[in-house]
């Protein structure tokens, strides 16, 4: 497979790897995303990296993150194909709400995207930038979370990783620390994502990147509206834990009593990864 066999169409996003393109398979018509990354422009530190997001997302296989096709090398670019996400980002979606998102919404939002999230971690990697942007909807409303670009694979189960990276709003307390972490820290992304989608807000903003990490570490933030139940509440203060010892890890957070009423039997016997 190469180049020839597929029509790009319109640019989706442009990151610090590269283009995403809306493209149509010329052999069987499907309609996918395809990431073309040029290599030319790159260190040998950020190829290898583009090397590594193939690795990552060639081991995932799960309903809500996006579905590695293939990927082909031509001259100094590299295609990555993936499927596509029709519904765009929900950044966009709530960038498009003129009203407060509707609880059981959320709670789809919220649950679907850390089902993905497991399944992630339950293969040792971490994927280190979860953000509004980085999750994707289908034409349906689904989840399916993306961009592994960042992601760490770990070696051991324990293992904790020591390099700063992902989105500021999205830091957890120990990566603007300068702290081990590990994957509770995309668990506390997932909580700034959850505060998003209750308040269209950042839970921590401020003027400059010092500012923003000093808030972080504090770990005060504005309640979300009181529209929202207690229920909400608490998830969302369980997932902002300053304390990294007393935040949840994705498979507690999934199995809390908490969340029973909102996570169906079957989807969850359907997604449990271990």
């Amino acid at each position: 497979m190469g180049r020839g066999d597929f029509e790009l169409g319109k640019e989706l996003g442009k990151g610090a790897q590269g283009c995403v393109y809306r493209a149509r398979n010329k052999l069987d018509g499907s309609v996918v995303a395809i990431k073309a990354v040029e290599l030319s422009r790159m260190s040998r530190k950020m190829r290898e990296e583009a090397a590594h997001e193939v690795r990552v997302l060639s081991r995932l296989r799960h309903e809500h993150v996006i579905r590695y096709l293939s990927s082909f090398q031509e001259g100094m670019t590299l295609y990555i194909v993936t499927e596509i996400a029709e519904g765009g980002t929900m950044y966009e979606m709530i960038k498009r709400q003129t009203r407060m998102l509707q609880e059981k919404q959320v709670w789809k939002y919220v649950i679907q995207t850390a089902l993905g999230l497991l399944h992630i971690h339950s293969q040792r990697i971490l994927h280190r930038d979860v953000k509004t942007m980085n999750i994707f909807l289908t034409k349906t409303g689904d989840v399916k979370l993306g961009d592994l670009g960042v992601a760490k694979i770990l070696d051991n189960t324990m293992d904790m990783a020591m390099t700063m990276v992902g989105t500021p709003y999205y830091l957890s307390p120990e990566l603007c620390e300068g702290r081990a972490y590990n994957e509770k820290s995309d668990v506390w992304s997932l909580g700034c994502v959850l505060y998003e989608l209750c308040t269209f807000k950042h839970p921590f903003e401020a003027a400059n990147h010092g500012a923003l990490v000093l808030k972080i570490v504090r770990g005060r933030y504005l309640p979300i509206p009181s529209s929202y139940s207690q229920v909400m509440t608490r998830i969302v203060d369980d997932c902002l834990q300053k304390d990294v010892r007393s935040r949840p890890t994705t498979e507690e957070l999934l199995r809390s009593p908490l969340l029973a009423p909102f996570v169906s039997i079957t989807c969850l016997k359907g997604n449990w990864p271990i």
